[in-house]
């Protein structure tokens, strides 16, 4: 059995985080709104720091909630003990960076809506609440009432469709495993991680339904199109915070390779090839790009994909390479969209990239922290994002050596990317709103100046943010070795055993 939290941080942030909704709901003052919200995210990431710090202590043996109901539920351990501050931390960061104009009560629920069911599914250890996590996670993006006074209009119908597959797929997933694993009671009891090894029809059609809706919902090719679409239509903040959650990512690494060692070893090669290929293609198309919006988006797919390649590969410095790298993404897109929007929002009017806005003169600031964060993204030295893609690269050399070519180019293009987005948007001859615009204001000079410092930090001392991967890594191996060999524990627990001995 796993030990226990000292307190039960999950549970407490949750109940913070639905009485917050309910509550902000009924605020009919946007800023008054805002206010609430950020205390009440802001309350719920300093309580998620505590978990980690704990789940850091205790060497990452997953440890229980101390509540007799959801401890049995909620399990924090080394995989998911640094995302989920970091998550909280990016939605209220982007709660106090979103731009006046754009913050309604509404806007403000479907954000908390977000962070509450993308913080269930990296907590829970219940497959089924997992399951219902990915699709509620969605529902903002469906209903009118939340984001549509951002641009107007919701994402375009086609990437609902998708989206909604995607969360079809994983839901019949989880069903499936639970037929295969026998389990009567799967509803209450299933846990990730206790599927029953074999042959079985059912979990090899149970894990194809999994993967497909991680397909889907990453943006593989040839569905990065729904990301693109909706990046250039659709609610920029709200939709960096929904792709950023990285569900799938996490799906992999929690249940894709503990509970199906030998379907996993056979099929997720596959899905990282086809990782590879995404990361390519979208950066060669970031190449005639011109349009600001797309140009974030396929920068994100493209620099997301080489996670999937990490987590598929057997090497515990590849995956510990993924897992650092999810924090680089998480964070230096997120800043890329934080400083966009506020671009947008301070010129009034769609950018094109047609021409150079110069708007480095008047908001140097911005530029700076749009300059750092998009280079940090593409592996800038004394930043995270160098040891995380060093880490990626020397791990996969073995399962993938092709990566060793497709990384090196993908980044490349992808740093010119960055380059070309940054030259348009704020050096030239700044014309007539640029000369009238204003740099960072002091809310988003703190939030970013911490993000950076994030990144920053991350590079001159990266023992901090990878001591925890490294655990995670070893213990994701180490429990798909013994899920090969089925022995009377769970997979959670042989990676405790294992480090307790």
């Amino acid at each position: 059995m796993s030990e226990q939290l000292m307190f039960p941080w999950v549970s407490v942030s949750l109940l913070l985080l639905s009485a917050s909704t309910i509550r902000v709901h009924r605020i009919a003052v946007p800023e008054a709104a805002r206010r609430a919200t950020a205390y009440a995210m802001g309350t719920v990431f300093l309580l998620l720091v505590a978990a980690g710090i704990e789940i850091e202590r205790s060497g990452g043996v997953p440890l229980r909630e101390p509540l007799p109901a959801w401890g049995q539920w909620a399990v924090l351990d080394s995989l998911n003990g640094l995302p989920l501050p970091l998550y909280t931390g990016l939605a209220l960061g982007m709660v106090v960076l979103a731009p006046r104009r754009k913050v309604t009560a509404a806007w403000l629920v479907g954000i908390q809506m977000v962070t509450l069911t993308t913080v269930v599914a990296y907590a829970t250890n219940h497959l089924a609440l997992f399951a219902l996590a990915w699709g509620a996670s969605l529902i903002p993006f469906f209903g009118s009432g939340f984001f549509n006074r951002e641009t107007g209009v919701r994402i375009p119908r086609g990437a609902r469709a998708i989206l909604l597959t995607s969360a079809v797929l994983v839901i019949l997933g989880a069903t499936l495993l639970a037929l295969g694993t026998e389990s009567v009671e799967w509803s209450a009891r299933l846990s990730l991680g206790l599927a029953r090894h074999g042959n079985s029809p059912l979990l090899y059609l149970a894990f194809a339904c999994l993967m497909g809706g991680v397909f889907l919902r990453k943006g593989l090719f040839p569905f990065h199109t729904w990301v693109t679409r909706s990046f250039e239509q659709g609610p920029l903040i709200p939709l960096t915070l929904l792709f950023n959650g990285h569900l799938g990512a996490f799906l992999i690494a929690r249940l894709g390779v503990p509970a199906f060692p030998e379907i996993a070893s056979a099929a997720l090669p596959l899905l990282g090839d086809l990782a590879l290929l995404t990361a390519g293609y979208t950066a060669i198309l970031a190449l005639s790009e011109r349009q600001p919006r797309r140009l974030l988006a396929l920068l994100t797919i493209s620099q997301s994909s080489f996670l999937v390649v990490g987590l598929e590969s057997t090497h515990p410095d590849a995956i510990t390479g993924a897992l650092v790298h999810w924090q680089v993404v998480v964070v230096a897109t997120s800043i890329l969209t934080a400083v966009y929007t506020g671009l947008e929002a301070r010129l009034t009017r769609p950018i094109d990239g047609q021409e150079y806005l110069g708007l480095g003169k008047t908001a140097p600031r911005l530029a700076v922290f749009f300059l750092i964060s998009g280079l940090a993204l593409v592996g800038l030295p004394l930043t995270l994002g160098f040891p995380a893609e060093d880490l990626l690269l020397h791990g996969t050399l073995e399962t993938h050596p092709q990566l060793g070519i497709v990384l090196p180019i993908v980044t490349a293009l992808n740093a010119f990317s960055v380059m070309r987005l940054f030259t348009s948007l704020f050096l030239g001859q700044p014309g007539r709103a640029a000369l009238a615009m204003t740099d960072a204001l002091p809310r988003e000079r703190w939030v970013l100046t911490l993000a950076i410092l994030f990144l920053v930090l991350g590079g001159l001392y990266p023992g901090i943010f990878v001591h925890l991967p490294e655990r995670a890594a070893k213990k994701l191996i180490l429990s798909g070795e013994r899920a090969g060999h089925p022995t009377p524990a769970a997979g959670a627990d042989h990676g405790a055993t294992k480090e307790k001995e």
